[in-house]
């Protein structure tokens, strides 16, 4: 395995990135220098942000770092992450048979858990898997990881409101304070959030998350997020023109399965456009 400095060094030039740029405002060129070359470590919150600089993610940085292999405990990790979709049913139920190599590794445990949930037959189903479990240890840990925190954004659907607007306030809370890089992630818990805030038409609250929705997905080049949260935004402010213009952008970018979901809301909140 490469050390931490050797892998940013091999990325930063892969990418055509000089020293001087990489290390503009965050620290000086000797010390990224040093860093490179095993000399230095980088404090926790600087590792951080050189791999966001650089474009890649954490679990992206890891697989380059270990020579673009991944552990069997990672890999189903990094699966699991990119599973699009609960109806890929092949692929749940080969990760699935993979996930009971590992019957004592609690973190697995919870991805078989969430798995399992993901071919319920129907929303009640799933919460007779999930909720137990959360009930059990999820809801009394003090500390959320950033596993934790992606679990969550997967198990969402299955909590009620109440828990859904306090769960993602923590989330949010959490990245804020321990981990900052995690800007996409937390888009998805704003995004969330909102649009519970609009279910129980609580529209001022509900713009205001998704002013943040916005300025993080403009940070992270989220076209999709971003415009999915104006289109959300535009639906608070009765402003039916720009939701319309939200959605033929969204469709103009072949984000379909964002374009058909403001759609369906659009459709859902039509009433508000017909208000004074």
């Amino acid at each position: 395995m490469k050390t931490f400095g050797e892998t940013i060094q091999k990325i930063r030039k892969s990418r055509g990135i000089t020293q001087a740029e990489l290390s503009n405002n965050l620290l000086n060129r000797t010390t990224l220098s040093k860093i490179e070359n095993s000399l230095e470590e980088p404090s926790y919150q600087n590792a951080s942000r050189l791999i966001k600089r650089l474009g890649i993610t954490q679990v992206e940085f890891d697989y380059i770092r270990n020579d673009y292999n991944f552990s069997p405990k990672e890999k189903i990790i990094f699966d699991f992450f990119n599973i699009a979709y609960n109806t890929e049913s092949a692929k749940i139920d080969t990760l699935l048979k993979r996930c009971s190599e590992f019957p004592d590794d609690n973190e697995i445990k919870k991805i078989s858990l969430i798995l399992k949930a993901f071919k319920s037959e129907n929303l009640n189903s799933a919460r007779k898997i999930i909720l137990p479990f959360w009930q059990s240890q999820g809801s009394k840990v003090d500390n959320w990881n950033i596993l934790d925190l992606y679990l969550l954004n997967m198990i969402f659907f299955v909590f009620d409101e109440e828990s859904m607007i306090g769960i993602s306030n923590r989330a949010i809370e959490t990245i804020e304070n321990k981990y900052p890089f995690l800007e996409s992630l937390e888009e998805n818990f704003a995004l969330n959030k909102a649009v519970i805030l609009m279910n129980m038409n609580k529209f001022d609250s509900a713009a205001r998350i998704l002013f943040k929705a916005i300025s993080l997905a403009k940070s992270t080049f989220r076209y999709d997020k971003l415009f999915m949260a104006k289109g959300r935004l535009a639906i608070c402010q009765k402003n039916k023109e720009e939701a319309v213009k939200c959605l033929n952008t969204l469709k103009a970018m072949e984000a379909l399965d964002v374009y058909r979901g403001l759609q369906t809301e659009i459709k859902e909140f039509a009433d508000r456009f017909n208000e004074n």
